[in-house]
């Protein structure tokens, strides 16, 4: 809340503290769509901080209808949660995204999250559809200027299942992605 990361009043400042640390961004894990960012990011801004946002699990593993019961095609699920963000605080007035907002994590461990051990083809298909509905939200808003870089954090996790780097953590992941 803005009590905690606000300054002024009453408020205990946290992001001027991780500034002051000489942090130059903070990482956001999920975030509730029916709130507005703007305060948030325009703080993070008048701080120097950037910041890296990630999406709610809501969607995928959560709400009804999520990602797993369409298939893991988490396509309509995350341009609806992508575009409620775009409108409630990434985007500013004149269309472009809020200047703070360097990076935005469209899903975490998608390899933990979609059957991990049944193979790669659940959480590949959960990221690219993920991708593929960002990318038409912005397209549907008119999206202008500069973007922020859009990623997926995968797990540090050892993927048997994938067809390379089988005991290599993270990197059987990131192979199968790129295939």
């Amino acid at each position: 809340t803005r009590a905690l990361w606000g300054s002024g009043g009453c408020r205990r400042g946290d992001l001027g503290v991780i500034r002051a640390m000489g942090a130059n961004a903070v990482r956001l894990y999920g975030n509730d769509v029916e709130l507005d960012h703007r305060a948030f990011l325009d703080e993070a801004h008048d701080t120097g901080l950037d910041v890296i946002a990630g999406l709610s699990d809501y969607a995928y593993i959560q709400m009804p209808g999520n990602c797993r019961s369409t298939e893991y095609d988490c396509f309509s699920q995350i341009r609806d949660q992508y575009s409620q963000n775009l409108r409630k605080g990434f985007l500013q007035s004149d269309g472009a995204y809020h200047p703070a907002l360097r990076m935005v994590v469209l899903v975490n461990e998608p390899d933990l999250k979609f059957d991990f051990d049944t193979g790669p083809a659940h959480f590949c298909r959960a990221v690219v559809s993920a991708l593929d509905a960002a990318l038409d939200a912005e397209g549907a808003l008119g999206v202008l200027g500069p973007l922020p870089q859009l990623t997926a954090a995968f797990s540090f996790g050892v993927c048997r299942a994938c067809g390379a780097f089988r005991d290599r953590p993270g990197l059987g992941q990131m192979h199968e992605l790129r295939r």
